[in-house]
């Protein structure tokens, strides 16, 4: 019986053929032309790698154009613990381990632990010295290889460490310029995608694209490499000398706030910051908070001059003590003076004298003049990790604080905030907001930072005042030990207590201090030095003074600055 297909169902079999042959050739069509795009991208992707290209770091420089940092490449040590055999297919993490401690200075014990780990790759040692990878790579190990990575150098070692700040292993910018300038530092890594076999082998012939990496700026910094280096060495050996916790040193160009150099102690070498203490990463020149001392009493008296209560020659009667909201403030060992003027006050820094002067102002008059020299919040200099200090909002103060803050105890300030309340008088009256980075340098052009003008905090004449008050306080008073042969300098020393914890004073240790300006007429730097705890106590002014001088002559010689007096 011969099996028949009828003619419905051949209909049916011949429609559905021809309907598909449609589909599958408009698919093709639409793959040949408008999905022609996609399909390469499959098909690029499968074939193709994307590499990011690392962007070369910024070098930093000093104002005259000195490297302070830079980047080389290094090579750093990597391991395969599974391919550590010899030809014979033996383990030989124990000999590899055994051959690298002594060249790494590390224990047998501690390699052939990380061979063992399991881990399929690790960093042996990251950026090694050439000669120590040059002595490696020579015995030929088998399970070791070299990767090249970029290693920040720091050529003048410690230098400036708390101002430039460093580069860690990941390589982000951490602290001081490093870290405030990360991004533009940094700059934009590129992109190269190439084309790869099945093998993952590069294809010669293959396809390339590429988005260059955009290196990082350079920046110029206010800072002079000489002043930085003579401020480093003037604050190591008087630390050292009077056995001090620690310190701190500003100098700035009272003409527009640049930062000619920044010293703080303890400090550390950006080559070894693994070492390094939390203490010793700060800068203490921006983020250390302490009670000023007498240095502030310039402040009061600059204030009161300005608002017209006193001049130079007011008079008043000193017994030894003021008495202030029902407390008694004495002068130190409660001298009594008799008949004093206002620039004797100074000259003698006689807390009495400056509770009389801050009597005559008036608290809430203080308080604004306070904010209004930059203290109680930052200064806003361009470095990681400033803090404010901190001046009480008038409605906490007690009757008291009006005595005690005119001679610079109840409030904290930083370095750089007295330094640069004395360049405003320095030049005559104009807060400048402190700055580092002088200029940017990078693909896109120059950018040069344009130095700020905060505010107007006193009067011309007032300033001028205050720089005669300040000379002589030099000149002929407590102050004489920061005179210059040749120069004249202006300023005021600063004895205060430490806070302790519970509300009171350390018994018998002391912050010392002096801020000044030279010459006291064109003044070409302001010089803050401060000290931690010396063991000479209440004579610290005296080391401190002596570190004003060393650096100033150093800084004038250097400057070729002519002398103002025979």
């Amino acid at each position: 019986m011969t099996a028949t297909i009828s003619h419905t169902r051949l209909r049916v079999l011949f429609a559905f053929f021809t309907v598909a042959s449609l589909i599958l050739s408009a698919r093709l069509a639409y793959w040949q032309t408008a999905g022609r795009g996609e399909l390469l991208g499959r098909a690029t992707d499968q074939v193709r790698s994307d590499l990011a290209v690392a962007a070369q770091r910024g070098i930093i420089r000093d104002r005259s154009g000195a490297i302070l940092a830079t980047t080389v490449e290094l090579r750093s040590l990597y391991a395969i613990p599974a391919q550590m055999k010899d030809p014979a297919g033996n383990d030989t993490r124990s000999m590899v381990a055994a051959a690298l401690a002594p060249i790494l200075g590390e224990k047998i014990e501690v390699l052939r632990a990380a061979f063992e780990s399991g881990a399929e790759w690790l960093f042996v040692r990251r950026r090694l010295p050439e000669e120590t990878a040059t002595r490696i790579a020579a015995l030929g190990l088998g399970g070791l290889g070299f990767e090249m990575e970029p290693k920040r150098l720091y050529p003048n070692g410690a230098v400036g460490a708390q101002v430039l700040g460093f580069v860690n292993d990941d390589g982000l910018g951490q602290y001081g310029v490093e870290g405030g300038y990360d991004d533009a530092l940094a700059g934009t890594p590129g992109r190269l995608a190439v084309a790869r076999d099945p093998a993952n082998r590069e294809l010669a012939l293959g396809l390339r694209t590429a988005v260059p990496a955009k290196n990082g700026d350079d920046l110029w910094l206010t800072v002079d490499l000489a002043v930085q280096n003579a401020a480093e060495r003037e604050l190591a050996a008087v630390v050292e000398r009077e056995k001090a916790t620690g310190g701190a040193i500003v100098v700035l160009d009272p003409k527009d706030g640049a930062v000619l150099a920044m010293a703080s102690s303890p400090t550390y070498d950006p080559a070894r910051v693994g070492s390094a203490s939390a203490e010793a990463l700060r800068n203490r020149g921006i983020s250390w908070t302490y009670e000023p001392g007498s240095t502030l009493k310039a402040i009061t008296i600059a204030s009161a001059i300005d608002k017209g209560v006193v001049t130079p020659t007011t008079s008043y009667q000193d017994v030894g003590y003021a008495v202030i909201g029902g407390r008694t403030l004495c002068n130190a060992q409660c001298k009594v003076y008799g008949p004093t003027t206002v620039t004797q006050i100074l000259a003698r820094s006689q807390n009495a004298g400056a509770v009389f002067v801050a009597s005559k102002l008036g608290a809430a008059d203080l308080n604004a003049y306070l904010h209004a020299f930059g203290f109680g919040r930052p200064t806003g200099v361009d470095l990681a990790a400033e803090t404010g200090g901190i001046v009480r909002p008038l409605a906490e103060w007690y009757p008291v604080d009006l005595g005690t803050i005119s001679f610079g105890q109840g409030l904290s300030i930083t370095p750089l905030q007295l330094a640069s309340a004395y360049a405003a008088i320095a030049n005559g009256g104009t807060l400048y907001r402190p700055y580092v980075v002088a200029n940017r340098r990078g693909a896109d052009g120059e950018h040069r930072t344009a130095p700020l003008a905060v505010r107007r905090v006193i009067s011309e004449e007032t300033a001028a005042t205050m720089v005669t008050m300040l000379t002589t306080t030099v000149d002929s008073g407590i102050a004489n030990a920061a005179s210059l042969r040749g120069y004249s300098v202006a300023g005021k020393t600063g004895t205060a207590q430490i806070p302790s914890d519970d509300g009171r004073y350390i018994d018998d240790a002391y912050i010392s201090s002096f801020a000044g300006f030279v010459p006291a007429i064109d003044p070409r730097m302001v010089v803050v030095v401060v000290l931690e705890k010396p063991q000479s106590k209440l004579l610290g002014t005296v080391p401190a003074m002596n570190t004003f001088k060393a650096i100033a002559t150093d800084a004038l010689r250097y400057a070729r600055v002519q002398p103002d007096r025979p």
